[in-house]
């Protein structure tokens, strides 16, 4: 009986009603709020970049997860450059059409930080239509990506 309640109280406090998730990309040093957008625990985004050797888009995309905060999912680009490879043990690598994924990695990250790239990188989130151009506003600056509740 004791247990039972315990763990009706352990559920009640994991489900917070009227918690509003989003996805929050803050200068580091500073705190200064980049970006703050809605996203959902269970909800996907991506950031493109452009690789610095082979000029063509690379695409990271992350998901939201409750306890974990985002999650590496997979990343795609069209070729192996510096830098681009597989992680043994980390995911599969597959090819599809004209692009190289690795998909499956499910990598918690918590949250993370980012060295955002010159204009010519167009760091860029992707999240459904949208698109936001971290390197036009933040070049050179380091920030942490991250989920915040409220």
């Amino acid at each position: 009986m004791v247990m039972a309640g315990v763990l009706s109280l352990a559920a009640a406090a994991t489900v917070r009603p009227g918690v509003k998730t989003a996805l929050l990309v803050c200068d580091y040093s500073s705190k200064e709020i980049i970006l703050k957008t809605p996203l959902k625990y269970g909800e996907t985004f991506a950031i493109r970049y452009i690789h610095s050797v082979d000029h063509s888009p690379v695409f990271e995309v992350f998901t939201a997860q409750k306890g974990q905060g985002l999650v590496l999912k997979e990343t795609y680009f069209r070729m192996f450059g510096a830098g681009m490879g597989h992680w043994e043990g980390h995911g599969k690598i597959v090819q599809e059409g004209q692009w190289i994924k690795i998909k499956d990695i499910d990598q918690p990250l918590g949250s993370f930080i980012l060295r955002v790239g010159s204009p010519g990188v167009a760091h860029t989130i992707l999240m459904g239509e949208k698109e936001w151009n971290l390197s036009q506003q933040a070049a050179g600056r380091r920030v942490e990506v991250m989920i915040s509740e409220e």
